[in-house]
């Protein structure tokens, strides 16, 4: 069974992505959401009630719930017997500044076999951010878009290293549909079809 990790700048339309690429996988596949992962397990704690405000959230918390949500998803993985696609922030932009969206505890847990990077100009992000009416991002400008992106090629790179995994980059910038296949060609290379 197999772990994909996904990742992309918020905005960048990472979750589209996976959402369109799951409808082409069979059943033997899961799509999580971790950040969805992390706000269940916040609000049984009450200690969140949406997504926007995990990032507000005491380190410790923080912690604790990324390590509580990478037990949940490995829980479910071997419970369903399923390969899974993991949608989640390599790096999180916080009121503290960025946090490893994957931390050492977290990188244990999954055992990922391929990391995925969906990327797009930092304009392209900009303008889908100033569209969106369901998220508050923290910096909107074009050069911390640009900074956030790098955190996450680097963030990549040394998990792939320590994983000995490939990460493969898909471009985001066209229609959702031709990097869903891209999408779906890496998940299943991951699980050896």
């Amino acid at each position: 069974m197999s772990v994909t990790i996904v990742s992309g700048v918020p905005g960048v339309g990472s979750s589209r992505v996976c959402e369109a690429a799951r409808r082409h996988l069979d059943d033997s596949f899961e799509l999580v959401n971790f950040g969805d992962v992390m706000l269940e397990e916040a609000v049984a704690r009450g200690s969140a009630t949406s997504r926007d405000e995990l990032a507000n959230l005491a380190m410790h918390d923080y912690r604790v719930l990324q390590r509580r949500s990478a037990e949940e998803i490995d829980r479910r993985r071997r419970e369903h017997g399923r390969s899974i696609v993991i949608d989640t922030h390599l790096a999180v932009n916080t009121d503290r500044g960025f946090l490893p969206g994957l931390p050492e505890v977290v990188f244990a847990e999954l055992r990922p076999s391929a990391f995925v990077l969906v990327e797009a100009e930092a304009e392209t992000i900009v303008s889908r951010r100033e569209e969106s009416a369901n998220r508050e991002y923290r910096g909107d400008d074009e050069r911390l878009v640009s900074f956030h992106a790098q955190l996450n090629r680097a963030a990549a790179m040394n998990h792939a290293i320590r994983a000995a995994v490939p990460i493969t980059p898909i471009s985001n910038e066209g229609d959702v549909e031709d990097a869903a296949a891209r999408l779906v060609a890496v998940v299943e290379a991951a699980e050896g079809r």
